[in-house]
């Protein structure tokens, strides 16, 4: 892998953590503010704090669970020691993620749901969380490798942190900022 190529993916990844890092400070500081934690709708159960806070924390695992997905494509495109590890990540995180989704959207939903509604949405979290860990344990033993696919064959199309480049040549998809194929070693236009 050349040095421009490490660059390129680590900067890609340090702009994930970047976007998540800049949603989790800013979600939390100004859903904290007077103004935002006294104005309410539905008669003062959602604040604007609440409202603040979802779109810090949802935009904080949006981009969390887009940075296992570059992750895992990141590893199936080098290969190497590292490889048996690329079908575990992505599960990983949509765990992590479907699990803290739970509290993030009631941010926004616990003053429109009534009881009923409420342990109709526990239990919506309840067998997704479940489906998430079920998909570890598939990975673990080795047989998530066609469920990762379906997560990350449309960012593979288009690419994760850009448009790649397909080799003319063999097809191979190749990162953005590459001059010549990986697979081929053809030069790339």
């Amino acid at each position: 892998m050349s040095n421009d190529t490490q660059i390129n993916e680590g900067w890609s990844i340090g702009r994930y953590v970047a976007v998540i890092l800049v949603a989790l400070i800013l979600g939390a500081a100004i859903g904290s503010m007077e103004l935002f934690a006294k104005t309410s709708v539905f008669s003062g159960k959602l604040t604007a704090a609440h409202l603040v806070r979802f779109l810090g924390y949802g935009t904080a695992l949006a981009a969390f669970w887009l940075l296992g997905q570059h992750s895992t494509i990141a590893l199936q495109q080098r290969g190497g020691r590292w490889s048996f590890v690329q079908n575990l990540i992505l599960p990983a995180v949509t765990l992590i993620v479907v699990s803290a989704a739970y509290s993030v959207a009631l941010l926004i939903l616990k003053p429109m749901l009534d009881t009923a509604l409420l342990n109709i949405y526990n239990w919506i979290f309840i067998v997704a969380i479940l489906a998430c860990a079920a998909w570890v344990v598939m990975a673990v033993l080795g047989q998530s490798a066609s469920l990762t696919e379906v997560f990350t064959s449309a960012a593979k199309r288009f690419g994760a942190s850009g448009k790649n480049k397909a080799c003319a040549a063999c097809g191979a998809d190749n990162e953005p900022t590459a001059k010549f194929c990986k697979q081929c070693g053809k030069g790339l236009d």
